[in-house]
């Protein structure tokens, strides 16, 4: 085990930070009026927390360090940074990586960032917010995971609150579906690109579902927030936007077709439109140099986990690796297999594997069973009518495609599709419950 990483001082801030979340957390608690609802805020908030710790004492013993602690390294030297000189700091803060900034503001007194993280653009992004978060935490790496998995928590919890506010699960089986799948709290609470990529997501989907579903006012808070974490994807994970774009239009039509719902003609137009519309925005973000960019960069991320010998840890193949159009359209069954459902359970037989391999075979009982229903086809129905569920399964698709095509390494591929799962589970288990709004629809 790094001992920088585990000493007294370290711990002593990050059970100092835990009590502050604790208070906070409990005074947000008492708040709720409702008492099914109250009793999961500071389990929600206590779940993250002990994925959080488990994320970082794993990759400091088991893997004896890793992405997550080069990411604190490169804080770090950003904090000695600051304080000595604020101006150099701050032109860092604000500039892409370069070997000029590195040599003209590094030295062996502030420490030299890891230079597998400084070389890549996104990587050093996350130590750019890792130096923000640092300040606050006095440098103790523990006190920092709980910082991103309190914030993971938060957003957690807001999309759990939109699902219950939409009426479409019970509490309970929201509470599963969006707060305790194990293997998200696992990735997405520690310092990582997936954790600040998970909390953008769901931040997102809140204040759009809150301004364009419940009708709530628009805020310069809200915007803000939607600006923010819309740059913050575009600088980490830029296909992520894609992902979240289209699901969000055919969402939004949903919405407008459920208001002619009694008008044949028009319902039918909308529809159409909606479709057509949906394919030619398809059609052309394929045809831009955008998707081009996008597509090649995808093909490399893959070529170099494919070839690179230094990325280690058990790998799965994609038969077809071609990346022009054509390409990814036929690579699309077998990689959204791939994104949904691996790794096996059997291949996922490691500390940081086996909860995905447990989860898959939930997953795949769920969707046999989904499927096999005799009521499926009215399920589909009703899915089709609630936006949130329509943008839950487009999402899903889109993640476990891109998930699975780049991948390549499991370890990798448990990491992208991680969101996926709370909207997958979602759509999944709308079967077991009772839509309010979609039972109102058809009465009316």
């Amino acid at each position: 085990m790094e001992t920088s990483y585990v000493t007294f001082y370290d711990i002593s801030i990050a059970v100092i930070w835990l009590i502050i979340f604790l208070i906070i957390s409990n005074s947000r608690r008492k708040a709720i009026e409702d008492l099914d609802v109250r009793k999961y805020y500071l389990r929600n908030v206590l779940f993250k927390f002990f994925f959080s710790i488990s994320f970082a004492i794993i990759y400091l013993i088991y893997y004896g360090g890793g992405d997550t602690t080069a990411y604190w390294d490169g804080a770090l030297t950003l904090n000695n940074l600051f304080f000595k000189s604020p101006s150099m700091y701050f032109e860092h803060l604000f500039s892409e990586p370069t070997k000029n900034l590195l040599s003209a503001h590094f030295d062996i007194d502030t420490g030299y960032p890891p230079g597998w993280i400084y070389r890549e653009p996104e990587a050093w992004f996350i130590c750019k917010l890792g130096s923000l978060v640092s300040f606050f935490t006095f440098k103790s790496y523990f006190a920092a995971s709980l910082f991103f998995a309190f914030f993971s928590a938060m957003a957690s919890w807001r999309l759990f609150e939109l699902i219950l506010k939409l009426n479409t699960h019970k509490i309970n089986v929201a509470a599963w579906c969006v707060l305790f799948i194990p293997s998200v709290s696992f990735w997405c609470t520690g310092i990582s690109k997936d954790t600040i990529v998970f909390i953008c997501i769901l931040n997102i989907l809140y204040y759009v579902f809150d301004i364009m579903v419940l009708k709530n006012n628009i805020s310069v808070t809200k915007v803000i927030i939607l600006i923010l974490c819309i740059y913050l994807i575009y600088q980490i994970r830029t296909p992520i936007l894609a992902s979240i774009a289209l699901p969000l239009f055919m969402a939004y039509g949903a919405r407008l077709t459920r208001k002619y719902e009694r008008n044949f003609i028009a319902k039918l137009f909308l529809r159409s439109l909606i479709l057509f519309g949906g394919i030619f925005v398809f059609l052309q973000f394929f045809a831009s140099d955008f998707a081009e960019n996008m597509v090649n960069e995808a093909q490399i991320v893959q070529q170099d986990f494919i070839k690179n010998e230094t990325y280690t840890g058990k790998r799965y193949e994609i038969s077809n690796t071609d990346a022009s159009p054509q390409g990814l359209l036929k690579a699309v069954p077998e990689s959204v297999i791939s994104g949904v459902f691996r790794p096996f359970f059997w291949e996922s037989l490691s500390p940081t594997l086996i909860l995905n391999g447990v989860e898959s075979l939930i997953l795949m009982f769920l969707t046999i069973k989904f499927i096999l229903n005799r009521n499926v086809f009215s399920r589909l129905k009703k899915i089709r009518k609630e936006e949130i569920l329509v943008f839950a399964f487009i999402f899903s698709l889109f993640i476990a495609f891109m998930a699975g095509f780049t991948s390549v390494l499991f370890g990798v591929l448990v990491r992208i599709r991680a969101p996926l799962l709370i909207f997958l589970f979602l759509v999944l288990t709308f079967q077991i419950t009772t839509s309010k709004r979609s039972e109102n629809n058809e009465k009316k």
